[in-house]
């Protein structure tokens, strides 16, 4: 098919492309030729004109002068006639003969007419084919018109049939060649137009991929002197000048000071003042500094750098960031060199480029010396915290165990006031003891890296040791309710994390509850093999705003009065902590006065079913607990 293709194209387009080239360009001969029809035939009309204003003697003088001025055109030299100033005039003097011949008479409306018509198609034909249509028809036509009438022709219609033909070749080759040039001209102003916007297209592309491989270089560290070591390199990549120099202002005097340089030492370089020895005024007017050549501009007061290293041209250029001048970029040249609008352009995207780069590194920096601050200030609580509360907890034992005496009767008798005091004193101390054992329990979350450590959990035993934990006067009218059945499976759990997350639920919901009941339920439920525990109290409830932060730290529960409701706010904290290590969730429900209910669920593998001697004793141990 390409064969096909190649074949037919050409033939198609041959006869239109001969035409055109007919046109290309207004040739000697060819005008020459084309003139001698024309001469003959304006002659012969005003030589048989019938009433002719001039003399024989002057027509024939005149007739003879015209031939001769197309005689002459063989001796113009042949670029002349390429040239409208040349055939210009040329063509306003055969058009004035042509009128003058015409307005000699002898010929009827039909013929000026033709000519008329003739001479306003071939001009205005914008193609090739249509001026040789307009070549065949005009004389036919006229002919037709002539010879259709009834009147006689005149014998001198036969030398008036060809003028039609004849104009129509004459000028139309002229308005050919004329608009053929034109064309030319337009394509060749196209394609001057198509090259410059590739000539663009290629700048603008090369300025892309310098901006880019700059900006690889500054976004693949955040380390302030790694990105200025990486910058200076793709400088000398990808910008070809001499050198460059990068300052950096001194936050504490504000003063410029030149920190790096690439293609010069930098130990010749001076480090506070200006490097090249002008007037450092860039921080003020954040307008690039253009220096042509060093060596004449008056504003370079030292040139001693510019001729040891045989510099000549620079261009200065602003970083800014966030509205604040955080340095300068100097660009060297070793030749003389005008730096124009679109090169500082370029150069004033890269600086600030380079700007925001050296400000996200100071930034980072800074974060990181304020992180490290951080972490060792917050090592250090941690460290304090640990020590103090393993430190209270010696002389609260002694406390609790001297309580424990007195109340026993160890130490003598004790009055029932004194009683009262003593079980006061051991529930407070049991309180303190909890609140320091969760400080303890938040600092080790924060310090280490905890892992669920599953066992097997016999889960009536777990909630039955629990139970036994809370048998002791609340010191409140306050009561608990337990809810399990003796049946509950032995599953794999972490038994220590659950029991703290019980507790601290316990806790809580005992500490906000004045009078009434706390419950706490049990049950297992196989299908999701999952333990629920539902701890429900009667106390002040939660407002409904604050149900989102409960779980916080160092966030008090409900907002209470720290005065009646004693603690740091950890207690949730820790429940949370704990479910999530579990793989467990938490939820909670709550109206303001009514109460509270935290359901706590928490994966627990099944184990084998325990033996009927278990159940029977799992069923003993609740017979004697439902009787006490």
């Amino acid at each position: 098919m390409m064969g096909v293709v190649q074949t037919v194209e050409p033939a198609t387009a041959s006869p239109l492309r001969s035409l055109d080239r007919l046109f290309e360009a207004a040739k000697k001969r060819t005008i020459i030729q084309l003139r001698w029809p024309l001469v003959i035939l304006c002659s012969y009309l005003l030589l048989y004109a019938p009433a002719s204003w001039l003399t024989p003697t002057q027509t024939n003088a005149v007739l003879i002068f015209y031939l001769l001025t197309n005689a002459t055109l063989y001796f113009v030299a042949d670029d002349f006639f390429d040239s409208a100033y040349f055939y210009g005039p040329l063509l306003l003097f055969d058009s004035l003969f042509l009128v003058a011949a015409l307005a000699s008479g002898g010929a009827t409306a039909d013929f000026y007419l033709a000519c008329f018509f003739t001479l306003v198609f071939s001009c205005v034909c914008n193609d090739s084919r249509g001026l040789f249509v307009v070549t065949l028809l005009a004389p036919a036509l006229y002919a037709y018109a002539v010879f259709s009438s009834p009147i006689d022709p005149d014998p001198s219609v036969y030398l008036r049939l060809p003028f039609p033909l004849v104009i129509a070749m004459f000028y139309g080759y002229f308005a050919q060649a004329e608009r053929i040039k034109r064309m030319a001209k337009e394509k060749e102003n196209q394609g001057r137009r198509q090259q410059q916007v590739a000539r663009e297209i290629q700048r603008q592309r090369q300025r892309l991929e310098i901006l880019h491989e700059i900006d690889l270089a500054l976004t693949s560290t955040m380390e302030l002197q790694k990105c200025i070591e990486l910058f200076l390199e793709a400088a000398r990549v990808h910008l070809s000048y001499a050198a460059t120099i990068l300052r950096l202002r001194d936050p504490e005097n504000g003063v410029l000071e030149t920190i790096a340089a690439q293609g010069i030492p930098v130990v010749d370089l001076p480090v506070s003042s200006h490097p090249l020895g002008c007037f450092d005024e860039i921080g003020e007017s954040r307008a690039p500094l253009r220096v042509d050549n060093a060596f004449t501009d008056p504003r370079i007061q030292d040139v001693d750098l510019f001729r040891r290293e045989q510099l000549v041209s620079f261009v200065e250029i602003p970083m800014i960031a966030n509205d604040e001048v955080l340095g300068s970029l100097i660009f060297l040249t070793r030749q003389e060199h005008a730096f124009g609008d679109e090169e500082v352009e370029l150069l004033s995207t890269v600086a600030r480029q380079v700007a925001i780069a050296i400000h996200h590194a100071q930034r980072f920096d800074q974060i990181q010396r304020r992180s490290d601050e951080l972490r060792q200030a917050n090592k250090a609580k941690d460290e304090f915290l640990g020590v103090v509360s393993n430190e209270l907890k010696t002389p609260l034992n002694v406390i609790s165990g001297y309580s424990h005496m007195l109340s026993e009767g160890m130490l003598g008798e004790i009055t029932p006031i004194q009683e009262k005091a003593l079980q006061n004193l051991a529930r407070q101390s049991k309180e303190l003891h909890h609140l320091i054992d969760s400080l303890l329990q938040v600092n080790y979350l924060e310090a280490a890296t905890l892992q669920a450590e599953c066992q097997e959990v016999n889960f009536w035993e777990f909630l039955s040791e629990l139970r036994a934990f809370y048998d002791y006067p609340l010191g409140k009218d306050v009561k608990l309710v337990w809810e399990f059945r003796a049946d509950l499976p032995v599953l794999y759990a972490d038994r220590g994390k659950l029991r703290h997350v019980l507790e601290n639920l316990i806790n809580n919901a005992v500490k906000f509850t004045e009078q009434g009941t706390v419950t706490i339920g049990a049950r297992n439920l196989p299908a999701k093999k999952l333990m629920e525990f539902k701890v429900t109290d009667t106390g002040m409830g939660i407002p409904k705003e604050l149900l989102p932060s409960i779980f916080e730290r160092l966030h008090p529960l409900h907002g209470a009065d720290p005065k009646l409701y004693a603690g740091v706010g950890v207690g949730l904290y820790i429940v949370k902590k704990y479910t999530s290590l579990l793989g467990g969730t938490i939820q909670v429900e709550s109206k303001l006065g009514q109460g509270s209910v935290f359901t706590l669920r928490v994966p627990c593998e099944p184990h084998s079913s325990p033996s009927a001697q278990e159940q029977l004793s799992f069923s003993l141990k609740a017979e004697a607990l439902e009787q006490a």
